[in-house]
């Protein structure tokens, strides 16, 4: 069962990109009269979407809409885990499955997973594109303790949107680890860019609330003009 500030941030979050909230957001007292719940679970919505980055605070003002510094259609908000289907306002994201399987962990999985060695995980391979613009490659794995099923048609579509809907998973932290990549033969030869080609790749674990790891990924996007958003917080000075 979803939480009520979190449903109540999630339709902020919608009516954010629906752009019926466009600048500021109504004052407190309003959010509590139109969603009837308490100035505290208006304030933990709030936070919700400030951690997220798409709201600012100004003590005294109230509550305002981010407006990004880039064109939206080429970017992507990593702290809401929409990922490459943040990318397709005009066109849906479509995938090509090159390889699933069900297979042990290896020693190297297990110690990003911390799971024992030889514990079931579902692997996944992927191509995805918008139209006729490849957007990523992707390998990925996730912890069959955790998702118990998945088949070639879910992996299709968004994996993400499936478990959180279909397992009553919550993704809250991950760790996320961002480089310039070159391409190998493989690679190369899969996605149709030259040997050695630079790209932007992203290395990933994400958590449950528990802290508990489930899903490892390396992602190579090609997407031209993507810009990566991270909303950083720091209160350490």
């Amino acid at each position: 069962m979803v939480l009520k500030y979190k449903e109540i941030a999630q339709d902020i979050s919608h009516k954010i990109t629906d752009q019926i909230f466009t600048d500021k957001l109504p004052s407190e007292s309003q959010l509590m009269d139109m969603y009837l719940v308490s100035r505290n679970t208006v304030r933990n919505a709030v936070d919700v979407l400030y951690e997220q980055g798409l709201i600012n605070r100004i003590q005294g003002s109230g509550y305002f809409v981010n407006q990004p510094l880039h064109n939206e259609d080429n970017l992507m908000n990593l702290a809401n885990k929409v990922g490459m289907n943040a990318l397709a306002n005009e066109s849906p994201v479509t995938s090509k499955i090159l390889a699933f399987e069900s297979l042990p962990a290896s020693r190297e999985l297990a110690k990003f997973l911390r799971c024992e060695v030889g514990e079931p995980v579902y692997y996944v391979k992927r191509l995805r594109w918008t139209k006729d613009d490849l957007l990523s490659l992707e390998e990925a794995y996730y912890l069959r303790s955790v998702v118990p099923y998945l088949n070639e048609k879910i992996c299709s579509d968004s994996i993400f949107a499936f478990i959180i809907e279909n397992y009553n998973i919550e993704i809250i932290n991950a760790d996320e680890y961002v480089k310039i990549y070159h391409l190998k033969a493989e690679e190369a030869e899969l996605t149709g860019h030259p040997i050695g080609e630079s790209t932007l790749q992203i290395e990933e674990i994400n958590y449950l609330k528990n802290e508990r790891p489930f899903n490892y990924s390396k992602t190579c996007y090609f997407q031209d003009d993507l810009t990566l958003y991270y909303h950083v917080s720091n209160y350490l000075h």
